[in-house]
């Protein structure tokens, strides 16, 4: 099995579904959108269903007997060794409002094991993407994660769940360390940027909460392959199933999992 060939075919895919978020952006940008909301200030527009379409039917010709797992048609299951899991556009909010920290991500499952994954933002025009064992790239080239070793020089990048009523305080908690004890932090709006924001050195720190599969599968291999480190909250180790993730330069990952364990996590 051919896993780099996979990969670059699934970053040539998402070139093609990014054309069609690249003129669904510009022509919101000049005329607005109408869009539906899957809950609270959870929107899906029908760029994410038609970014999706195209991912999936291109993948399916490629690799016919693959299962997929995907943000809005949920999953289709077979025997296949392989599953692809997709985010047609992530930052859905950012995309609507013309904010051009959005992305598309595809996650390469084999036997359970993330091996490779493509993350790309068609506005920025930057493809990030990873093969196991052989490093991430932007746009072809190598990159790593930060040196940086010391928090008051470390930049963390967060976002907030969606379902957040009674939990603002606890959410709170730790902004209050991150604006005392480091250089700042930021919230892009795209789990998916910023996971590949700490793969470049961007920044130091990425954590969130009740993130899905499609949000992280990618991320997880691109940040991992480029030295970083992901965990849960408490330390453990990360699946695409956790509830939650800290992705880092690995150097200052300990202090972060003792700011966020005793954060506690709704069911």
């Amino acid at each position: 099995m051919n896993i780099r060939k996979m990969v670059f075919d699934a970053a040539e895919i998402s070139e093609k579904a990014g054309k069609i978020l690249k003129k669904g952006f510009y022509k919101i940008y000049n005329e607005g959108t109408r869009y539906e909301l899957k809950g609270y200030a959870d929107p899906v527009t029908e760029y994410d269903k038609k970014s999706e379409n195209t991912i999936i039917s291109e993948l399916i010709k490629k690799y016919p007997n693959s299962s997929i797992l995907a943000e809005e048609s949920g999953e289709y299951s077979n025997s296949s060794e392989i599953r692809w899991i997709i985010d047609p556009l992530d930052g859905t909010v950012n995309f609507i409002h013309s904010i051009p920290f959005i992305a598309i991500s595809i996650g390469l499952e084999i036997n359970s094991e993330i091996v490779g994954g493509v993350i790309y933002n068609p506005i920025l025009n930057e493809m990030y993407y990873a093969i196991k064992n052989e490093g991430s790239f932007l746009n072809g080239k190598r990159i790593w994660v930060s040196k940086t070793k010391l928090a008051q020089h470390s930049l963390v990048v967060t976002g907030f769940p969606y379902h957040r009523e009674g939990r603002i305080e606890e959410l709170i908690k730790p902004l209050k360390v991150l604006l005392r004890d480091y250089q700042g932090f930021r919230r892009l709006g795209s789990a998916c940027m910023d996971l590949a924001y700490v793969a470049r050195g961007s920044f130091e720190v990425f954590y969130e909460e009740n993130l899905k599969p499609w949000d992280t599968s990618a991320g997880k291999i691109i940040v991992e392959e480029a030295n970083g480190k992901v965990t849960d909250y408490r330390g453990n180790k990360f699946t695409i199933n956790s509830k939650t993730i800290i992705a880092s330069n690995g150097i200052i990952h300990n202090q972060i999992v003792e700011l966020l364990k005793n954060v506690s996590i709704p069911d």
